[in-house]
């Protein structure tokens, strides 16, 4: 893994990146939480996706949003986050011309986050949810984008939790084409605070990947 600086529309963003040693290998894209919430690239469920990740064999990078610990510029809004995403995408990409798949994954806001860049890059091949924020319920810039995807939740996230990932994955059939697969890892809640719920959060996303990621039928 390497510790670097990416350069982004409002200055320099913290990062870290792992290349892996098979030539052309696929690409991943690790999108943290709430910066407002202290969520950021090295907490444990940022790290546990860059690791499911790596550990499979991708090229994979994490970031910090801009003003979030040592990347440069103030806390962004929605529109300025959605800036440095692609940004970072735009960077592993030229960096690995060869690759011909990139994933995206994210935790809390940083699912929401996912979705938004899906729809905006279509090289995307595929993506995982987790736990995502129920908070936030703005589909309109959902469209047709026929694709397959992982959401992972903690089985003792609270009913409303439960209640809108069932709701996302219909709205997500219905107006973009996409089907989710749902696993919900026993005894965790969003934050997966036991060593037991973030490793099998983990093995589940590491499995699903590893999967989906040999099927050809992958758009």
């Amino acid at each position: 893994m390497v510790d670097l600086m990416i350069s982004g529309e409002a200055g320099k963003l913290h990062a870290v990146y792992h290349k892996s040693d098979v030539p052309a290998a696929p690409l991943a894209v690790v999108l943290s939480g709430n910066p407002r919430q202290k969520c950021h690239m090295n907490d444990r469920v940022s790290y546990a996706m860059f690791r499911a990740f790596m550990d499979i064999g991708f090229s994979v990078v994490r970031f910090n949003y801009r003003g979030v610990n040592n990347s440069e510029g103030a806390i962004g809004t929605t529109a300025e986050n959605m800036l440095d995403i692609a940004t970072v995408i735009d960077w592993i990409q030229n960096r690995n011309e060869d690759s011909d798949r990139i994933w995206l994954a994210g935790n809390q806001l940083g699912a929401w986050y996912v979705l938004q860049a899906m729809m905006r890059r279509p090289e995307v091949s595929g993506f995982a949810l987790v736990s995502p924020d129920p908070s936030v319920s703005d589909f309109a810039f959902l469209s047709p984008r026929p694709n397959r995807g992982l959401l992972l939740q903690g089985a003792n996230e609270s009913d409303d939790a439960k209640a809108f990932a069932t709701h996302l994955t219909q709205v997500l059939k219905k107006q973009a084409q996409i089907d989710l697969e749902t696993i919900r890892v026993k005894n965790a809640d969003e934050h997966y605070l036991q060593p037991a719920d973030l490793r099998q959060m983990y093995n589940d996303l590491k499995a699903y990947v590893g999967r989906e990621n040999a099927d050809d039928k992958l758009l």
